[in-house]
């Protein structure tokens, strides 16, 4: 009987038996295939079948695995003058960036810091302590926030996702003494009739999002990158505090636009009177990626900037990002923001002398790669997806570039479901294949990417579909069921945003409820 046992004994050392065994045991091959196996949790009275569990689960994890993938990636639809120069053979078709250009130059979205540093425990303040102030006037050495009444508070006008009739974002009212806060009247949205699973599902959204709204950062510990991250979920209502000793709660937005330090940093600068934005590490991690998340927070191209003592506005940063395209470069966040705030048949020129136009992002975009790109691709998979909406708005029909984008797209959401897991999960490999991993930090950052990019561009009638209610479902389980959990600040602040997308366009909540619920109640 030894020399079996021995044996075996090196078979499962070698981590071969772990599947075999498994199956005699009666365990499913599944449990192994997601790498979720937890041998100490498992009742085996033989020593040999928990080294093979033991170490074959070491030897998986020591060995990354090509993941698996039953069909290639969609790609976007050639031109006729890239049909023509493959049948010719002149060449490679897509003119692609280098990947080993350092971050500041190409902008990889990459911060010193993608964690967030450990938060103090402190007792959340309840809503109607929170106040919505906008910074005031800045001093030399630092921002004090000023105190807004009540009655001098008007709300902003916010652009929902899905009306034709709001086709330009919306216009907020300033003054040219006192900058107003961010915020929203209440609105009694339609009601819809739910399903049982819907209610629950709308219901553990909510409790997602408030749960970690109650948790601002503090923007003397983070710095810009981050505290762009954690506004994006919230837009208008979203807070941060100040820290030092007042450590008061002041809205997001408005610090960031008025350029307040993050971390001792400022994301704004002024040179020969026009306004600029940094790009590279803890400020932007891409070029217009601040336009991109006020695009998103619906946020009004009047809206006041401020840099030391001059006066701009969300209009001047949108000038900036024009004059900045550059072909055969990252346009991602370029493409979201100016495809929402520009009409769709805008024209401009660049500071270099080059003739720009939605189009034409479009197409440098559809040059550039998705699989391999920043967060697996699905910012740029967002760009092309406003781009669509605002052409769908227009009601100008799709042709050219606009067609291949839309194609593509399409081609996207079909092979990203047949990636999904079983548990509605999205693959941890991104789109080069099927993966489960069980660290859920890569989950959170994967499926939370990957589902805020679906809950924006997928059709009213796909949103409900048990597929993508079981994503969403997923992603809010996540959240709640581990609180403590030191999240990262950028997959946190997109897997929440990807909840906050799906609650407003499935379950009609408007943006900026919050700021307008904490406004009422104001003395």
């Amino acid at each position: 009987m030894r020399r079996p046992l021995t044996f075996l004994t090196l078979l499962a050392i070698s981590g071969f038996c772990a599947p075999s065994l498994t199956d005699c045991l009666g365990q499913p091959r599944s449990a192994i295939a997601d790498e979720s196996v937890d041998a100490s949790e498992l009742s085996l009275d033989a020593p040999v079948i928990r080294i093979a569990l033991r170490f074959g689960a070491e030897k998986d994890g020591n060995k990354k695995a090509a993941p698996q993938n039953d069909a290639p990636a969609p790609v976007a639809p050639l031109t006729a003058e890239e049909k023509l120069a493959l049948e010719q053979g002149d060449g490679p078709l897509l003119k692609l960036l280098p990947m080993n250009q350092p971050a500041g130059e190409i902008g990889t979205g990459v911060a010193d810091e993608k964690k967030s540093e450990p938060k103090a425990k402190e007792i959340s303040p309840e809503p109607m302590e929170i106040p919505l102030e906008m910074p005031a006037d800045l001093d030399s050495a630092e921002m004090k926030p000023a105190d807004i009444k009540p009655a001098e508070m008007h709300p902003a006008e916010i652009k929902p996702l899905e009306k034709p009739s709001d086709r330009e974002p919306a216009k907020i009212a300033r003054s040219s003494e006192e900058p107003k806060p961010l915020e929203l009247a209440p609105e009694t949205p339609p009601l819809k009739k739910l399903t049982p699973q819907q209610i629950r599902l709308q219901a553990k959204i909510h409790r997602v999002l408030d749960q970690y709204y109650s948790q601002p950062i503090d923007v003397a510990k983070e710095n810009a990158w981050a505290t762009m991250h954690a506004m994006l979920p919230y837009g208008v209502d979203a807070h941060v505090r100040t820290g030092g000793r007042e450590n008061r709660s002041v809205n997001a937005i408005g610090w960031l636009c008025w350029n307040g330090k993050c971390k001792g940093y400022n994301l704004f600068y002024v040179e020969r009177g026009r306004l600029g934005a940094r790009q590279g590490v803890g400020v932007q991690g891409h070029h217009g990626q601040f336009l991109a998340m006020l695009a998103q927070s619906y946020v009004a191209p009047t809206y006041e900037i401020r840099v030391d003592d001059q006066t701009f506005d969300v209009e001047d940063l949108i000038e900036f990002e024009k004059e900045t395209c550059r072909p055969a470069s990252e346009l991602t966040f370029k493409l979201i923001s100016l495809a929402y705030y520009l009409p769709v048949d805008a024209e401009w020129k660049s500071d270099d002398g080059q003739n720009w136009n939605i189009e034409r992002l479009i197409a440098e975009e559809l040059r550039q790669p998705v699989i391999g790109a920043a967060c697996g691709g699905t910012h740029r998979l967002m760009g092309f997806s406003y781009a669509i909406r605002k052409r769908e708005l227009s009601g100008l029909p799709f042709d050219g570039h606009w067609a291949r984008a839309k194609t593509f797209i399409d081609d996207y959401h079909a092979y990203t479901f047949r990636l999904q897991n079983p548990d509605g999960s999205f693959s941890t490999e991104w789109f080069e294949g099927r993966a489960a991993k069980p660290d859920l930090q890569r989950r959170l950052q994967t499926t939370g990417h990957i589902a805020e990019w679906l809950s924006y561009s997928l059709s009213d009638e796909e949103l409900t579909s048990p597929k993508m209610e079981k994503a969403i479902d997923y992603l809010a389980t996540i959240l709640e069921q581990n609180p403590r959990m030191d999240w990262s600040i950028g997959p946190l602040g997109h897997g929440l945003h990807a909840l906050a997308i799906y609650d407003q366009r499935v379950f009609d909540t408007p943006p900026g409820h919050r700021s307008a619920e904490v406004a009422t109640k104001l003395p």
